[in-house]
């Protein structure tokens, strides 16, 4: 069985061979299935964004093997070209990377590298920009005219104009006021929901990751610590909180009144949610 993404036994080094040699990444096995949504969270320097880097050949491993849909980085210049195509990666605060003179330019830039025909090019920029949201007269302006959530929606657009087979995206709400933020994570839910991809979302918001993701990935220390779904990665918040991560402060209110005697469920990760229970349960508890 292929997976889209898998790493054995990836360690990385940052100035390999030096005094100051670093290990990022430690003995890194990992296996990512079609169609996942998959979250990675950690604190800042535990390896998130190194990792990621690994999925399209960005950084290539110190020791081990990135295989992408059964082929290995590794093998040849072709095999790695091909996987900066199925693995669409999207960096934190991407529109600091917009450089075309228009819009449609940018989002055009990695079909055309694709080497495919204008017409197949100017297609998947129109359809691209119009599932991010991103109204046609806005595709002829500057990119630096664009307001700053018009300017994320149109560098993520250029990575969904590849149609990559995954798709990575390295913190892509953060900055954004909470209803951009809401907006480009139920985008970026619908995408996968429309299209099948794989998805790959880094986050520092535990929040965000338990309301979109499948399975959780907890880095620290340039390894796995944890892997599973949001559950079970949640419930272990002790270990978490060592790790200098914590439970959605809803989450925590919710374990509090499970401890104060309260008959409540502790799977609780978004406001609305909890909302909804305490509305319930306080139409029970009203008279007739």
């Amino acid at each position: 069985m292929t997976y889209p993404v898998e790493l054995r036994n990836v360690s990385f080094y940052y100035s390999a061979g030096t005094p100051i040699q670093v290990a990022a990444l430690k003995n890194i096995n990992l296996k990512i299935g079609r169609g996942e949504l998959v979250g990675i969270i950690g604190h800042t320097g535990s390896g998130k964004s190194t990792l990621i880097s690994h999925f399209n050949g960005l950084l290539r491993p110190s020791e081990g093997s990135v295989i992408i849909d059964g082929e290995d980085l590794g093998n040849d210049k072709e095999t790695l070209r091909a996987a900066r195509f199925k693995v669409g990666l999207c960096f934190q605060y991407p529109e600091a990377q917009l450089f075309e003179e228009t819009v449609a330019g940018d989002i055009a830039f990695g079909p055309k590298n694709m080497k495919l025909p204008n017409d197949e090019i100017q297609s998947r920029v129109l359809k691209a920009a119009e599932f991010v949201g991103l109204r046609p007269e806005l595709l002829d302006k500057s990119p630096f005219d664009l307001s700053g959530g018009e300017k994320r929606r149109a560098a993520i657009a250029g990575v969904m104009a590849m149609e990559p087979e995954v798709l990575v995206l390295d913190e892509p709400a953060a900055g954004l006021d909470p209803g951009g933020k809401n907006e480009i994570l139920a985008m970026i839910t619908e995408y996968r929901k429309r299209t099948g991809c794989t998805a790959v979302l880094v986050s520092h918001s535990m929040e965000d990751i338990a309301n979109i993701a499948d399975r959780v990935i907890v880095m620290n220390g340039g390894t796995i610590a944890m892997d599973g779904t949001v559950n079970e990665i949640f419930s272990r918040s002790a270990e978490l909180k060592n790790m200098g991560l914590n439970v959605p402060e809803i989450t925590r209110i919710f374990i509090r009144l499970r401890e104060l005697g309260y008959d409540v469920p502790t799977d609780v990760y978004s406001v609305e949610k909890g909302a909804e229970i305490l509305r319930e349960i306080i139409g029970r508890r009203s008279p007739l």
